[in-house]
């Protein structure tokens, strides 16, 4: 059969049309995920990662906790926009935008609070409002221990490994 003998069956304008609205649908998701860099958050030599409690569904204002990693979306972060988000538009947060040593780290909506603001440094922490990094609480990365801001320094709870 040669192509000048092919003829499109009446509906392929619709089907191109869906085909196009498809594609146009596609690229919208691309750009508006785009900036998303997904990771687990590790603490130090430990097998502790940053968890999501409750299947992705955290008590808003409940301390942050790490737990044993496991293979689960509810250990996978979005590290971007300066955001360390979870499912259902949850970020980690600085409770009350504080920047005292032993200050809570608490599941919170996302909402561009300055407690809410993230940066991997050059040494593996993870720096937030204040200067402050992310630690864990008593210095151990044990199952459910709490996270919580604290001066700099070279902790072994305070460096992350960030797998991406």
């Amino acid at each position: 059969m040669c192509c000048d003998s092919f003829s499109a069956p009446p509906h392929s304008a619709s089907v191109r049309s869906g085909v196009l609205l498809g594609l146009l649908l596609v690229a919208s998701l691309i750009a508006a995920c785009g900036g998303a860099r997904m990771a687990t958050l590790i603490s130090g030599n430990s097998t502790q990662c940053v968890n999501m409690p409750a299947e992705g569904n955290p008590i808003i204002g409940t301390p942050a906790r790490i737990h044993q990693c496991d293979p689960f979306k509810n250990q996978t972060w979005n590290l971007a926009d300066n955001q360390i988000s979870g499912s259902g538009g949850i970020c980690l947060t600085i409770k009350d935008d504080a920047t005292e040593d032993g200050t809570s780290v608490i599941y919170a909506p996302c909402d561009e609070a300055p407690g809410q603001h993230w940066a991997e440094d050059a040494n593996g922490r993870i720096v937030g409002l204040g200067g402050k990094c992310l630690d864990v609480e008593g210095g151990y990365a044990t199952d459910w221990a709490p996270l919580i801001i604290a001066t700099c320094s070279d902790a072994r709870t305070q460096k992350w490994r960030v797998q991406r």
